[in-house]
């Protein structure tokens, strides 16, 4: 329980630091916006999917480890991304725009 908080917590700052790293200046309203949005999407679909496993199943161990897959998939998709390359898109995304 308290691990989970702390991994969750600190998950939360530093999504929020690599967001801004990752934004171009002038769109960051924009991305932050649809960060929020995802976020309460997520907070509906994550206790949505533990009750609903919890009463098909009768077990809430089936309940947690349908959570964990969210966690788990989340965890793959975060090692795909390259930080270095999505700085660098955010520097120079209208000079990408103008090639265009």
């Amino acid at each position: 329980g308290m691990l989970a908080g702390i991994a969750i917590g600190s998950s939360q700052s530093s999504s929020r630091a690599m967001l801004a790293l990752l934004t171009p200046d002038e769109k960051m309203a924009e991305f932050f916006g649809f960060y929020s949005v995802t976020g309460r999407i997520a907070s509906i679909l994550g206790p949505l999917v533990y009750g609903e496993v919890s009463r098909i199943t009768g077990d809430q161990k089936w309940a947690i480890l349908s959570v964990v897959v969210f966690f788990v998939t989340g965890a793959i998709v975060l090692q795909t991304v390259n930080e270095e390359k999505g700085k660098l898109t955010a520097l120079n995304w209208k000079d990408d725009i103008d090639e265009t």
